[in-house]
């Protein structure tokens, strides 16, 4: 099994949206073998989601994440648990003894409601 943690230095990626690495991890018998840190740039070409197909990537682990790209995950049948923050290492040994779970409110994205306090509302004024 394949496991893809977008990070920034050593910790999990706060937005997935600006993720310029990833750290991918290979699980076997509920043991990490591996792992390989892989650039995503315009100039190598590569974009996390052909990188998420390409490696072959069960499960995906990650911060903030608009909804869209949770969609997609979802149907290219990826494991998606997000919402996370941390340094990689730990977040993965959590996954891997099966106590990680995806935050329920965690998005550090500007999708608010709309009738929120974060939203300016400049009807009806002059």
């Amino acid at each position: 099994m394949n496991i893809a943690i977008p990070i920034h230095g050593s910790r999990v990626m706060p937005r997935f949206g600006y993720t310029r690495n990833v750290v991918i991890i290979t699980v076997e018998n509920g043991q990490s073998v591996s792992h390989k840190h892989v650039a995503i740039t315009p100039q190598n070409g590569i974009t996390l989601p052909d990188l998420l197909i390409s490696e072959g990537i069960s499960v995906m682990i990650c911060g903030g994440i608009h909804p869209r790209f949770q969609q997609f995950i979802q149907k290219q049948g990826i494991h998606l648990i997000w919402g996370i923050v941390g340094e990689w290492q730990d977040v993965l040994q959590a996954y891997l003894q099966g106590t990680l779970q995806s935050g329920s409110d965690f998005c550090v994205c500007r999708h608010q409601p709309q009738n929120t306090r974060f939203r300016r509302r400049h009807q009806g004024r002059t």
